[in-house]
């Protein structure tokens, strides 16, 4: 098993009538209030940030004109059927577009959260029951989506007929936890307190009070990034309660539901803190994070600290090199320095040379599987540069344009992360979602950063590829690469190597099968 069965290709749908019955034309509401970008702008601005746009369909009232001319207008891909049978409406959309795989959005709540939608298309690569529904637990009201198959939404569609079930189209598979395989994942990319604040937000818009409060959080988040998720918006709850207060007095529709008792292992992860180790360590314990949970295991996810305690969990998986581990609970180390990658508790998600004779390990998000045997387009490169100061990063573009390009044939370079860069010739984005960075990686024929993460995942997808340092650590790390998989060291900001190397085009043929270890280590203790 190498963690990727199948390939889903999801496809979301978006449920929206301009007749709301408490806020008409609510969904054609603008935020912020003088710009023209509506609710399901922001919407549709969002998922695609992880969805093509032929992914992304409205399904609306086959008689709603003002929507119809609205979606005609922006060019969005939209459905029309029912107005009151919604789950109908679903249905015909999902066999005209050929969707398998379903995420369902409605058009009141503008600010979805979209790392929690790269998360559960993430889900999907582990689903052993085609019956199924995905959420993830622990965001604010209105932050979150569901997931579910065309065969879970079609399924009992003769007994289910009463008003309820076309009104909600999910809600037969959520009562009937013996038929369908209904997943409540915990949000990784959240601490354990942030998730009980969350409780107390409510980030939808059903009446006057919840615009009014949705105008104030993008006045005090969207300015600075339209993009805001659960985590800052929580964050904001953290530092002025009395703001979501605003909206509480609003009633929300609810059902009772049954609850799926849950038995598995404790299991907290411990990550790198990314601010002195990079965001890899993060963005690999969130991946790994899911695929634990869709194996059964309960998992917390939390950075490593020094003074931590080691007391509520079942077991440990510590992702940092040379951190503390605990003395009397099991424990899995990766990439950990006092750990050999032979013993039975331990592995290398990344090559070191402590131990040069261990085969390439690799393991990283299941979507970038998706993305491999794509077309690139000749002299188009790409860079991570990670947190590089100013100078640094300016050092790297002078390199890069001066030194590689001419030699290269380098005519294109766009840069993730680091400084904004003084050269107009180079495209730069200071973060991308994990379906645009994959995206950008596979359209490029090249890639160049330091030693880590993103290193492995070009080499994955068979780029030609070098790297730098930024640190000793790195130097080393990459001189030593090098020497391995003949990938070339380009040297440091300060002390860039001038003689001319080839860029790697070795393919190494990685399997993505370092988690399987931990997986079996999990289930022995």
């Amino acid at each position: 098993m190498n963690g990727t069965p199948s390939t889903p290709k999801p496809f979301a749908f978006i449920q929206a009538r301009f007749g709301s019955t408490r806020l008409p034309g609510k969904i054609l509401d603008t935020i912020p209030k003088e710009s023209e970008t509506t609710l399901l702008d922001h919407i549709h601005k969002r998922i695609s940030c992880v969805l093509p746009s032929e992914q992304i369909v409205f399904l609306i009232p086959e008689k709603d004109e003002v929507l119809i001319s609205f979606l005609e207008k922006r060019k969005y891909i939209y459905f029309t059927g029912s107005e009151d049978d919604v789950r109908e409406r679903y249905r015909l959309a999902a066999e005209k577009f050929g969707a398998k795989d379903i995420i369902r959005l409605t058009g009141d709540n503008p600010f979805i959260d979209i790392v929690s939608i790269e998360l559960l298309w993430e889900a999907m690569f582990y689903l052993k029951n085609r019956m199924y529904c995905l959420s993830i637990s622990g965001l604010p009201l209105g932050m979150g989506v569901e997931c579910f198959s065309y065969e879970a939404l079609v399924s009992k569609w003769d007994e289910k007929t009463e008003t309820k079930y076309k009104e909600h189209v999910s809600l037969h598979i959520k009562e009937d936890l013996n038929r369908y395989s209904v997943f409540r994942l915990s949000a990784p990319h959240l601490t354990e307190e942030e998730r009980g604040l969350s409780t107390q937000i409510r980030m939808t818009m059903d009446e006057t009070l919840d615009r009014e409060l949705l105008l104030k959080v993008w006045n005090l988040l969207g300015k600075q990034n339209p993009f805001f998720g659960a985590k800052e918006v929580i964050r904001l709850y953290e530092e002025n309660q009395d703001l979501f207060s605003l909206n509480q007095p609003v009633k929300q529709v609810t059902f009772s539901l049954p609850k799926k008792e849950f038995s598995g292992k404790e299991i907290g992860v411990l990550y790198g803190e990314p601010k002195r180790l990079g965001s890899g360590h993060f963005e690999r314990c969130k991946s790994l994070s899911i695929e634990l949970q869709m194996n059964g295991f309960n998992v917390s996810l939390a950075p490593h600290l020094e003074n931590e305690t080691f007391e509520s969990k079942d077991a440990y998986i510590i992702d940092a090199r040379e951190a503390r581990t605990p003395k009397d609970k099991p424990f899995f180390t990766i990439d950990h320095l006092d750990f050999s990658p032979h013993q039975q508790n331990s592995c290398l998600f990344l090559m070191h040379p402590r131990w040069p004779e261990t085969i390439l390990p690799f393991y990283s998000s299941p979507l970038l599987s998706s993305f491999r045997n794509r077309n690139s387009k000749q002299g188009q490169w790409m860079i991570y540069a990670g947190s590089l100061s100013k100078e640094e990063s300016f050092s790297l573009d002078e390199y890069v344009t001066n030194v590689l390009a001419p030699h290269w044939k380098i005519d294109s370079i766009l840069r993730i992360g680091g400084a904004k860069p003084e050269k107009q010739n180079i495209r730069f984005h200071e973060r991308l979602t994990k379906w645009e960075y994959y995206s950008a990686l596979s359209e490029s024929e090249g890639f160049i950063s330091y030693f880590g993460q993103s290193m492995m995942e070009a080499l994955y997808l068979e780029k030609k590829l070098a790297i730098f340092g930024m640190t000793e650590i790195h130097k080393e790390l990459g001189e030593f690469f090098e020497r391995q998989t003949k990938v070339p060291y380009l040297g440091e900001p300060e002390n860039w190597i001038q003689t001319q190397k080839e860029p790697s085009s070795e393919k190494h043929n990685l399997i993505r099968n370092a988690q399987n270890k931990i997986l079996q280590w999990l289930h022995s203790i």
